[in-house]
């Protein structure tokens, strides 16, 4: 990982100002990258705060409460995490109420790093804002695939979301890398047949499609044990179909890392738990995207083309 690659995220994606706060949270895992970008922001004449903390079990977890009493008394915080706080209630609280400008790298590498971050923001956020807008003036989506997806979902009166890399603003978020479109559906209203093809949370990149039915917004089945075992305990609520999001970023690879595979073009992705941090009305302590290959768009009957 260079210099140029931290200095990329301080400078351009969240607008350091000479004298402004920065926060770096890590857990265990990630605590060597989490100290690479801590002596980076040093040595750019910054006195970065570095707090560590243990992993969470799985993403959209909340983080201890120290991690939350820091994220709203700082001015910009980068999450160096193995599971993703992104969708948690510390991170919203921080950026809407104090104002905390936040990149998320949840369980990022310098691999990705090196890969996905460096690129023209001005013309993703174009592409982005694009696809998001498009979302948010809809009010049907249905989704195809060749490998047998056929979703369909009400948007109506949601706004899409759109991640695109540059959070200079006060309370504005992200997850680097960034480069995607995303919506929370109107709980209740999704159905159909999900085929996995890419990858999958906590399990990687599939080597065979998987099928996840989908009737009234819930899921009605998790083939992945892993998960099925881990989200059993929190009830319905992660069940629920949270998030549909489409990749936009020409850098991004799908290698089994959520993190970078759901910005990867010619993707998109479904998530099940919380979606209240984005538009929904959904709170619940999991957060999990699963990305599907070459998907057809349609919103309102026309093809989405970005």
């Amino acid at each position: 990982m260079t210099r140029e690659i931290v200095k990329t995220i301080i400078n351009k994606c969240l607008g350091y100002k000479k004298g402004e706060h920065l926060l770096i949270v890590c857990d265990d895992k990630l605590k060597t990258l989490a100290r690479a970008f801590y002596r980076t922001a040093q040595a750019e004449g910054i006195e970065p705060v570095l707090l560590e903390m243990p992993p969470r079990r799985m993403h959209g977890q909340e983080p201890p409460k120290e991690v939350a009493a820091a994220l709203k008394t700082t001015d910009i915080a980068i999450l160096l995490t193995s599971m993703s706080l992104s969708h948690t209630q510390a991170r919203k609280e921080a950026c809407a109420k104090f104002g905390t400008r936040i990149a998320s790298l949840p369980g990022v590498t310098a691999a990705i790093l090196k890969r996905s971050i460096k690129l023209n923001y001005s013309s993703l956020k174009k592409r982005v804002e694009k696809a998001a807008n498009r979302l948010s003036k809809g009010n049907r989506v249905e989704v195809y695939t060749d490998k047998g997806t056929h979703l369909v979902m009400s948007i109506r009166k949601r706004y899409g979301f759109s991640d695109h890399g540059l959070y200079t603003k006060p309370g504005s978020f992200g997850n680097l890398p960034a480069g995607e479109a995303c919506i929370a559906p109107c709980e209740g209203t999704t159905n159909g047949r999900l085929v996995v093809d890419a990858s999958a949370p906590l399990v990687g990149r599939l080597k065979r499609p998987v099928e996840i039915i989908i009737k009234d917004g819930f899921a009605q089945n998790m083939p992945f044990s892993r998960i099925a075992s881990l989200i059993k305990p929190l009830g319905r609520c992660a069940l629920n179909i949270a998030e549909f999001g489409i990749g936009l970023n020409p850098k991004a690879r799908v290698t089994g890392n959520i993190l970078e595979d759901e910005k990867a073009e010619q993707t998109a992705h479904l998530a099940i738990g919380a979606n209240i941090s984005f538009g929904g009305n959904v709170s619940c302590p999991c957060h999990l995207d699963f990305v599907f290959f070459k998907p057809r768009i349609l919103i309102d009957g026309d093809r989405l083309c970005v």
